[in-house]
């Protein structure tokens, strides 16, 4: 007995050497790469925006661009530079974008008594800092409900709203699962954690963010290349995870305001989205009188497979108000 005891010890041992090397062969293979990543990352993040103060809490912007302005607010996990790439995405070069970093997300503190309603308050004191009268207003993912804050609160200032897999209200039945959310969570916090995920388990990190795998498979080399630069976008992750916490913070109880909300709505959702449930999108339109839905029935969290299809509904939207569909 003693000696299985031993044998099972000494198996249980040389695993365990095993994993340890391993693991540091793939730290030391991988390292230099992702720290020239992370470098990189450091770098750019703080040259390419600013800050300004307001009594709603500093705010981190970037301006790039000219002609119609667009005020571009991000998704959990992201940042100005994640609503940046989004616009470019959606709107091609020939408009002006505004993009901010949410409370919580890079350089934009977590004011004490943080709210949706007080964020939208720190985006009207950005426009006005820069003499900028109105705004196409563009809410993806969890930058949803900020987005139809803003509508709502300064209706005079926004002359469109786009709500693209967009947050609407609390947690609904359909939402990713709580298990997996705190996957998300865990691998957030660790920069080294993410840069291995989106390296050599693309696939994998895309599905917990709402692209099921089975339509990772059907990606052609373009859409592949776009889930890259989506995932590259967010380094350093662990810079944003504060963001995520507050944003479920103050989304939890969330309901799309409709009392002074009149600007025109175009709201697009993907039915296999499995981050954000669809039901989100059609609560948005129920709640939303002049609101225009399109549904389509693939293409998960962000639509990367259906693109083209979103910028061409994003153009003929802002050309025809009037321009209504159902894919």
């Amino acid at each position: 007995m003693k000696e299985i005891k031993s044998k099972i010890r000494n198996i249980l041992l040389i695993i365990l050497a095993c994993l340890i090397c391993t693991t540091v062969i793939l730290i030391a293979l991988t390292y230099p790469n992702y720290h020239d990543t992370m470098t990189e990352a450091q770098k750019r993040l703080p040259t390419d925006s600013s800050v300004l103060e307001t009594e709603y809490g500093d705010i981190e912007y970037a301006i790039k661009g000219e002609g119609k302005p667009v005020l571009l607010l991000h998704g959990a996990g992201g940042g100005y530079d994640q609503g940046l790439w989004l616009g470019k995405l959606l709107f091609g070069n020939e408009y002006k974008f505004i993009s901010v970093s949410r409370y919580g997300y890079l350089r934009s503190p977590i004011p004490d008594n943080a709210s949706i309603k007080l964020q939208t308050e720190a985006y009207k004191a950005l426009l006005d800092n820069f003499n900028i009268d109105k705004v196409i207003v563009v809410g993806v993912s969890a930058g949803g409900p900020s987005a139809t804050q803003f509508a709502n609160d300064h209706p005079d200032r926004c002359s469109a709203l786009i709500l693209v897999s967009a947050v609407s209200m609390g947690p609904a039945p359909d939402d990713k699962d709580p298990f997996y959310v705190g996957i998300i969570h865990t691998v957030q916090q660790s920069d080294y954690a993410y840069w291995l995920l989106t390296r050599f388990f693309q696939p994998a990190i895309l599905d917990l963010m709402g692209i099921p795998i089975e339509i990772y498979e059907t990606f052609n080399p373009e859409q592949k290349e776009l889930a890259q630069e989506m995932l590259d976008i967010m380094h350093p992750m662990s810079q944003r995870y504060k963001g995520t916490i507050n944003d479920e913070k103050m989304i939890e109880f969330y309901t799309v305001p409709t009392i002074n909300l009149r600007a025109p709505t175009l709201i697009i959702h993907a039915k296999d989205d499995a981050l954000v449930s669809y039901k989100h999108a059609e609560n948005a339109h129920n709640k939303i009188d002049q609101s225009q839905l399109v549904l389509y029935d693939t293409g998960g969290h962000g639509m990367l497979s259906q693109m083209e299809g979103t910028r061409m509904l994003v153009k003929v939207f802002l050309n025809n108000s009037t321009y209504n569909s159902t894919v």
